[in-house]
């Protein structure tokens, strides 16, 4: 059982791995203006990189729902706010690699708004297994970071001719998140199994 959710938060490096695939695709698309269309444009392209672009988002996706399966079976709170906040940002990725930007069913209704909770919750759900001051304040700078991003965003204050590159250079943190966050489970919760197990035996 213990290998089984080690599987499953260390998987979760798939999504910062497949997302550095998305946010270079725009780069390497001839004629594609990078500054200017978001990430979401680029399945709108040719299909060698459409379906490129949308297979990434799907593998994200799924990557997150078995990270938030992970979340759950290792969290120690019986109400997992960061696993929920996970798996409704996993739904909403799979569904951005099902359905272009034409469709509200891209990103479910914008349900990618959970990923604002979800470095805070799971920095304060796991606090006491991973014990780190340093992560616990990137977490919080990276929740900060989305509700002041969305706050530009809706408020309109990102020129037009920029948006693709700020929602490229903002996707970095979102996603390098994940990978951090599961090393740092991976590496706190497991090493403390094995502890426990070579002071029992």
């Amino acid at each position: 059982m213990i290998f089984f959710i080690k599987a499953l938060v260390k998987q979760a490096h798939l999504i910062w791995i497949a997302s550095i695939i998305n946010i270079g695709l725009g780069f390497v698309i001839p004629g594609f203006d990078v500054f200017a269309k978001s990430i979401s444009h680029v399945a709108l392209e040719a299909p060698v990189f459409a379906y490129t672009h949308r297979i990434a988002d799907i593998v994200i996706g799924i990557s997150m729902c078995f990270f938030a399966l992970g979340i759950q079976l290792t969290s120690p709170s019986r109400v997992s706010f960061s696993m929920a906040s996970v798996l409704l940002l996993g739904l909403s990725m799979i569904s951005a690699g099902i359905w272009t930007l034409e469709t509200p069913l891209h990103l479910l209704y914008n349900l990618s708004i959970f990923m604002i909770i979800a470095p805070l919750a799971f920095s304060l759900e796991f606090k006491n297994i991973i014990k780190s001051p340093s992560f616990e304040l990137f977490s919080a700078a990276v929740s900060f970071l989305h509700v002041f991003m969305f706050w530009l965003i809706y408020a309109g204050f990102i020129p037009s001719e920029i948006n693709g590159l700020v929602q490229r250079m903002w996707a970095i943190p979102t996603m390098g998140w994940f990978g951090i966050a599961a090393y740092m489970l991976g590496s706190r919760q497991f090493s403390a199994n094995n502890s426990m197990h070579a002071t029992s035996a």
